[in-house]
C-alpha cells in the first residue's frame, strides 16, 4: 500500500480538527451578560476618560475647584494605578482559558539493533502517532466562564475603588473648606475683639472703666490671635492631605474654591434605599455568587473523565509498507470522582450566599445611619441659621452698643461675643457634618444627591459699631 505525504498530512489535520471540535463540545455558549455599572456623582468627571490620560504636574494656582481635585486624584492616585495591572492580569487569564490543549506527537521505533536479518534498522518498525486530549463535561467552557467572571470582578473592584477615592478626596476637599471657614470665623472674631479692646481703651482713658477691664480685653485679643494661628496651621495640614491624594508633597494651590454653606434637604428614604442597588459592592456580590456557581460546575465537570484520541501511521522497513493506527483512551473514574472538590465548591457557594446577605445588611445599615445623621445635620444648620444665629448677632450688637453707652458691663460684651463665636463655630461644624454624611451616602449609592440647594451664611458680619 502506497501512502503519499499529502495523505499523511490530511490524516493529521483531520485528527487535530476532531480534537478541536471535541474540546468545544462542553456546554452551551453563555449569552453576554449585561453589566451593571454604578452611576458616578454628576459633580465629578467621566472616569473612563482618565484611565490612560496623562496629566502633567499641576501649575501653581490661587484656587482649586473640586472638579480639578478629583481629576488630579483619579489620574495620579498611586493606589488606583495598581488596578490597571490587576485588570491586565485577569485579561491574561481569560485569554489563557480559551486556549485548547496542545496535541502530542510521538515517534516509536521497534525491532532495531538486533542480529542477522534484524541487524541495525533492517527490520525496524517506525510508528508516528498524533494524539489530542478532548475535554468532556464542559470543562473548557466553565474555565472560560470563570476567567470572564474574574475579569468582571476586577472591573467592579476598580469601580468600587474609584468611588472610594472620589469620596475620600471630596471629604478632604470639604475639610479644607471647613478649615477655611474656621480661619475666616476666627479672623472675624479677632477683629471684633480688637474693636471691643479699642472701645475699652477709650473708656479707660476717659475714666469710665478700670485698667483691669482693659487687661481682660487685651487678653481676649491675644487668645484670639493664638487661636487664629492654630486654625491656619490646621488649614495647611488639610491642604497637604488633599494634595497627598494625587501624590504631591506640597499643595500647589492657596485655597479651595467652593461653598460649604450650600446644603439641600435630603431626599426621601425610599429613594436612597432604591439607589443602594447601584452600589458596586452589592453588584459585585452577584458576580461573586455566579463565579462560585461556575466553579462548582467546573468541579462537577472534572468528575467526567476526558478522552484522548490518537492516530498515526506505521512503516515496516523490510516490506516498505505503511499501516494506519487509531486509538482512544480515557481514565476510569473508580477511585477519583472529584467528590472532595465538589464538596468544597458547594460550601464556597453557600459562603458566597451568606456574604451577599451580610453585605446587603451592612450597607443598608450604614446608609440608614448616614441618612439619620444627614437629617440631623441639616436640621441643626437650618435652625442655627434661621433661629439661633440672628438672636446671637442681635445680642452682641446690643451689648457692644450698650457698653459704649455705659449701659452694660464689659463682662456682658464678652459673654455675647463668646456666644456668637460658639454658635458660628457650631454652624460650621454642622455644615461639615452635613457634607460628610452626604458624601458617604453618595459613595454608598453611587449617585449624587440632587435636590434643591439652600444656602446658609456661614460667617455673617454683624454691625459692631456705629450705633
Amino acid at each position: 500500500m502506497t501512502i503519499t505525504k499529502s495523505t499523511i498530512l490530511t490524516l493529521f489535520i483531520s485528527l487535530f480538527a476532531c480534537g478541536v471540535t471535541g474540546a468545544a463540545d462542553g456546554g452551551q455558549n453563555r449569552p453576554e451578560r449585561t453589566q451593571l455599572r454604578a452611576e458616578l456623582p454628576a459633580a465629578t468627571i467621566n472616569l473612563k476618560q482618565t484611565d490612560n490620560q496623562a496629566i502633567p504636574t499641576p501649575a501653581p494656582v490661587d484656587e482649586l475647584t473640586l472638579h480639578e481635585a478629583l481629576l488630579l486624584t483619579l489620574s495620579q492616585n498611586p493606589e488606583l494605578k495598581t488596578f490597571s495591572w490587576q485588570i491586565e492580569a485577569r485579561q491574561g487569564e481569560a485569554q489563557q482559558a480559551q486556549v485548547l490543549p496542545n496535541p502530542e506527537l510521538g515517534i516509536e521505533v521497534e525491532n532495531i539493533l538486533g542480529e542477522d536479518d534484524r541487524r541495525g534498522f533492517k527490520a525496524a518498525e517506525t510508528t508516528l502517532e498524533l494524539s489530542q486530549l478532548i475535554e468532556l463535561g464542559g470543562k473548557r467552557q466553565q474555565r472560560i466562564q470563570i476567567a470572564n467572571l474574574k475579569q468582571e470582578l476586577a472591573d467592579w473592584d476598580l469601580d468600587e475603588a474609584r468611588l472610594a477615592t472620589i469620596a475620600t478626596s471630596s471629604q478632604t476637599f470639604f475639610a479644607c473648606l471647613s478649615a477655611q471657614s474656621r480661619v475666616q470665623l476666627t479672623r472675624e472674631n479677632l477683629q471684633l475683639s480688637e474693636k471691643v479692646f479699642k472701645t475699652v481703651q477709650l473708656r479707660v482713658q476717659a475714666g469710665k472703666a478700670s485698667p483691669i477691664t482693659e487687661n481682660r480685653a487685651q487678653m481676649t485679643v491675644r487668645q484670639n490671635q493664638i487661636t487664629l494661628k492654630k486654625e491656619q496651621r490646621k488649614l495647611t495640614a488639610a491642604q497637604r492631605r488633599l494634595a497627598a491624594g494625587w501624590g504631591a508633597d506640597q499643595p500647589h494651590f492657596n485655597k479651595t474654591a467652593g461653598k460649604l454653606e450650600n446644603i439641600s434637604p435630603p431626599p426621601a428614604w425610599p429613594i436612597l434605599l432604591k439607589q443602594l442597588e447601584q452600589n458596586p459592592e452589592i453588584a459585585r456580590q452577584n458576580t461573586e455568587f455566579e463565579l462560585q456557581e461556575s466553579q462548582l460546575n467546573l468541579a462537577e465537570a472534572y468528575g467526567v473523565p476526558d478522552m484522548t484520541l490518537g492516530g498515526g501511521i506505521k512503516r515496516y522497513e523490510e516490506s516498505e509498507d505503511y499501516t494506519f493506527l487509531l486509538g482512544v483512551s480515557f481514565s476510569l473514574p473508580v477511585f477519583d470522582r472529584n467528590s472532595g472538590a465538589i464538596r468544597s465548591a458547594q460550601a464556597e457557594t453557600s459562603i458566597s450566599r451568606g456574604k451577599g446577605v451580610s453585605t446587603a445588611t451592612r450597607l443598608k445599615t450604614s446608609l440608614r445611619e448616614n441618612y439619620e445623621l444627614l437629617m440631623a445635620a441639616y436640621e441643626e444648620a437650618d435652625s442655627l441659621q434661621n433661629l439661633i444665629l440672628p438672636t446671637a448677632e442681635a445680642n452682641f450688637s446690643a451689648a457692644d452698643y450698650g457698653y459704649r453707652q455705659g449701659q452694660f458691663k464689659f463682662i456682658e460684651v464678652l459673654i455675647a461675643q463668646k456666644t456668637l463665636f460658639e454658635i458660628r463655630e457650631q454652624l460650621i461644624a454642622s455644615l461639615s457634618e452635613f457634607h460628610t454624611h452626604r458624601l458617604n451616602i453618595e459613595q454608598l449609592t453611587g449617585q449624587k444627591l440632587t435636590t434643591e440647594t439652600k444656602t446658609v451664611a456661614v460667617v455673617p458680619t454683624p454691625t459692631a459699631e456705629g450705633k
